[in-house]
């Protein structure tokens, strides 16, 4: 009902301003909006007569709405999202479930026109980004690899042909500080230069750590500069370069940064069944309840919405540098483009495991001896934590055991990726217009997503082998799991696109893109356990000797998993070895895929101002690998996904100063790349795998509406509907509900792999991951004249959306709540136009706003299986400040 009275508000708004355009437009003057001009197809056209879903802003723009990060970014670009949790893009309801570097995400970037995998680019200052590019659909043709859901291109701003200098400082609450400046301009031999760099710092974080350690959350620091080089050799040869290279020293900003916090209880049921000669411990190897068994102090959600509790800080430490160059050749009717750059980087992550800001090692003592009396009604004390009375038969060192409960995680990738692309596109004013092209990118990394640790025992250095009690290799680092893997993937495509103008009002558009792809990973993993509880890890051994396990070659790479019902193929396991030096059980993985896209479409212009489209779009994206995991997964790949996607839309400018853009889709979208997961009774633990749900629907309808019925005002609208179902999708296991027993589950009674602690689920009727279903954007900002010397802007924004599942599970642990968001800005700009001082709130009503959710199992056995946590996400807290710009 609040939707629709807020729906309801919002048309009557948009149906009143258009209604009274009319009106408007005889009596004002200087009222026209003005034309954007794009590269969306690789040469310049108005934004208004490109047949694509675009949104587009330029530097004034995302000053006046405030737009600043990719959070913001989503907030006036329909059907665009963004987990901060994750650093993962969604266009329509396609995108990436899994950050894995052997599998790529579904909505293609590019800086300046160089394919790239980070989100960075949104984050960037308007001091580097001239304009953003956000094209929305399959684009299967000129923006092939990965662009199955939409492409976005960040444009940099470019030398000048006159000297130019600026200098910016901004300063907000949390201690937040902002310094930036460039300049440029001719240098020599007919070549202009740039160079812009940016400091920032924040000194306090959005979230309260109640364990005592520092705040976390948009803390931290990060520097970041260009350097640009354009010039012309003659009228014929043109090119440009741009070196970028950035630095983050953070402790909870950023992608994989603390963008949120844990609810739910903590899991203190480490003894199962005193009865049981393998029961100490819930998990096969260290886990939370270590630090967590016998902490009285409170659970942190239940202190505040923004705190955690940690006694490991989540520091994150970024290196990258990027050099991209093109060269372009304008030959009699035709022009020779060239693009090519490389990326290299390296991301690392500390995170705390545990989740307890708990240290101080404790003891767990042996049981009272069997057939002793309960405490209470003979002599027989209990031992400090872990003492247990009554007839177990539990065998324990007769001193007890010590336990470190300090438990942290290393996530490291280093990726380094180059490209080429070479187009032939036609100039001229030939109704035919016509482009061919080249494409080859290469991309090679190191990826270690788990390398946990226990920071204080040293017994984990010497682990024993579990399978004969013999040495193992050395473990310096004290690491209990770990997987890493080195990774090349490659990819070429050949494409071509013609757009025929015929008719005096029509154009018809046909491309077409075949690409190749192969990728090559070298995949290992090592486990170690201690007190476990499974088949996997002999527990009464461990108890006997007080030493960990090494149990590699009895866990990883082996063991029995039915997803549904059917045995895994053994053959997907390829030559599996053990590392002598580093005890990695190791394998490598190979596979290709190819495929084509495409589009053909018909636009209809009867006049100037208004464009009518409609098309057919084919978009494809290479099968990839889930490599990487702690047990060396036997469903590791999967076939390459496919959309076909069909559209209409239109694009009408009223009387020069009301200009509506409308688009609705449907796609049939099939074997959607997801990573599931298996509970492995061998390991008592979730087991990840990679597989393609068979096939979803997404229909949606999209409104980007701006007027300036007088001068100086302006009022911004947008509105996006998506519905994003799976058709087909048999049979999967929520890890959160291994007996699908919560509300909304859809079990298969008749699975062959059903066991007491394993029920798969029919996922048909399951709305997509990260698909909110209504999203709401309105913007009006004024600018006063004469005011001070100068015009101040005022600008006002609101957003709003519904709630969102961010899992295929629709379960209400993976559900975020309906939130809005309300911002102000004001703009003041002098006479001259070299000085500026903005003014701004964000998030003024301090909302909670989630945009991000997850399901976490409180333990995989026990009495506390079944239990359920939450991770969420929220946009940053209230934030206010002050920023001033001088230009030279």
């Amino acid at each position: 009902m609040l939707f629709k009275r807020r729906l309801l508000a919002m048309t009557a708004l948009v149906s009143a301003s258009m209604a009274a355009t009319a009106a408007f437009a005889q009596a004002q003057s200087g009222t026209t909006i003005e034309e954007l001009v794009v590269t969306a197809e690789k040469r310049e056209q108005s934004l208004q007569d490109v047949p694509v879903a675009i949104t587009a802003f330029t530097d004034e723009r995302r000053e006046v709405l405030g737009i600043t990060s990719a959070q913001d970014l989503t907030n006036f670009t329909p059907g665009l999202a963004y987990n901060t949790g994750n650093d993962r893009l969604t266009m329509r309801g396609i995108g990436r479930l899994t950050n894995n570097r052997a599998s790529e995400g579904g909505v293609a970037m590019y800086n300046d026109n160089f394919y790239t995998s980070s989100v960075y680019n949104a984050n960037k200052s308007t001091i580097f980004v001239e304009r953003t590019e956000v094209l929305r659909g399959p684009q299967g043709t000129l923006y092939g690899r990965n662009a199955i859901g939409g492409a976005i291109n960040f444009i940099s701003k470019r030398p000048t042909d006159e000297f130019e200098a600026e200098v910016r400082a901004g300063w907000q609450n949390y201690d937040y500080q902002q310094y930036e400046a460039t300049v440029g301009g001719p240098l020599f031999w007919g070549m202009r230069g740039r160079f812009a760099g940016a400091w920032l710092d924040q000194a306090e974080g959005y979230y309260t750590n109640v364990g005592g350690g520092p705040s976390e959350g948009g803390r931290g620091t990060v520097w970041n500069y260009e350097f640009s080089l354009e010039g012309e050799i003659t009228d014929k040869f043109d090119w440009y370069f741009k070196r970028e290279q950035t630095k983050w020293d953070a402790l909870g900003r950023g992608a994989g940064g603390r963008q949120g916090v844990t609810w739910g209880a903590r899991n203190t049921a480490m003894v199962t069944n005193i009865n049981a000669p393998t029961s100490v411990f819930p998990s096969t190897t260290p886990g939370s309840s270590w630090a967590q068994f016998n902490n009285t102090s409170p659970v942190a959600s239940s202190i505040c919405d923004r705190c955690f509790e940690s006694d490991t800080p989540n520091q994150i430490n970024i290196d990258s540098e990027t050099y991209i160059l093109h060269a372009n050749l304008h030959l009699e009717g035709w022009d020779v483009r060239y693009v090519t750059g490389r990326t290299w980087y390296n991301y690392r992550l500390q995170t705390d495991v545990d989740g307890t800001a708990r240290s101080t090692p404790y003891t767990l003592r042996p049981p009272c001896p069997p057939g002793t009396p309960l405490p209470g009604t003979a002599t027989c004390t209990v031992g400090a934590p872990g003492g247990l009375a009554g007839t177990s038969t539990q065998i324990v060192p007769t001193a007890g055991t010590t336990i470190f409960p300090a438990l942290y995680n290393i996530y490291n990738e280093e990726p380094v990726w180059f490209s080429n692309e070479i187009n032939l596109a036609s100039t001229g004013d030939s109704p035919r217009h016509w482009l061919l092209g080249l494409f080859q990118f290469r991309e090679e990394s190191n990826y270690t997503p788990t390398d946990a640790r226990v920071r204080d025992d040293a017994r984990f250095e010497t682990p024993l082998l579990a399978s004969t009690g013999g040495p193992t290799p050395a473990n310096p680092n004290r690491t209990y799991a770990i997987a890493d893997s080195d990774t090349r993937s490659e990819s070429y495509a050949v494409f071509g696109q013609l757009d025929w103008d015929f008719g005096e009002t029509f154009v018809l558009h046909a491309g077409l893109r075949y690409t190749w792809d192969e990728k090559t990973v070298v995949e290992g993993a090592r486990l170690i356990c201690f007190l476990g509880t499974s088949a996997a890890c002999p527990a009464v051994f461990s108890r006997t000797t007080g030493r960990p396990l090494d149990f590699t070659s009895l866990a990883v790479g082996t063991g029995t998993l039915r997803p549904n019902g059917t045995p895994f193929d053994p053959s997907q396991i390829v030559n599996p070895f053990v590392d002598p030096g580093t005890g990695l059980r190791t394998r490598v993985l190979k596979n290709s895929w190819e495929g084509w896209g495409g589009t053909l479409g018909l636009d209809w212009k009867p006049d100037p101002d208004t464009l009518v489209y409609g098309k057919y779009s084919r978009g494809y994206k290479a099968g990839g690998f889930n490599s990487a995991t702690t047990t060396l997964s036997p469903l590791v790949t999967t076939t390459e996904e496919k959309v076909d996607a069909f559209e209409v839309g239109a694009k009408k400018t009223f009387f020069g100063n009301f200009q509506t853009n409308v688009s609705a889709f449907w796609y049939g979208y099939t074997d959607i790349q997801a990573v599931m997961s298996a509970f492995n009774e061998f390991t008592q633990n979730n087991q990840s795998f990679y597989t393609n749900l068979p096939k979803a629907t997404i229909k949606g309808f999209e409104l980007e509406t701006i007027w300036q019925p007088i001068d100086n005002l302006q009022v911004n609208f947008t509105y996006a509907y998506l519905d994003a179902k799976v058709d087909e999708g048999c049979c999967f296991l929520d890890p959160e509900d291994p007996l699908a027993i919560q509300p909304g589950a859809q079990p298969v009674p008749t699975d062959p792999g059903f066991t007491p602690t394993n029920k798969v689920q029919d996922l048909a009727g399951q709305t997509l991951g990260a698909s909110t279903p209504h999203r709401v954007a309105l913007n009006v900002n004024y600018t006063i004249e004469n005011l001070f010397g100068g015009g101040l802007t005022t600008s006002a924004s609101y957003v709003w959306r519904s709630e969102t599942y961010y899992s295929v599970f629709n379960r209400y642990y993976n559900k975020a709540k309906a939130w809005e968001q309300i911002d102000l800005r004001a703009i003041w700009n002098n006479a001259d136009g070299d000085i500026t001082v903005i003014g701004f709130v964000k998030n003024l009503t301090d909302n909670l706003g989630q945009v991000g959710m997850g399901g976490g199992t409180l333990s995989n056995v026990g009495p506390n299986r079944g239990l359920i946590t939450q991770g969420v996400s929220f946009i940053p807290p209230r934030t206010f400040g002050i920023e001033l710009q001088k230009r030279f």
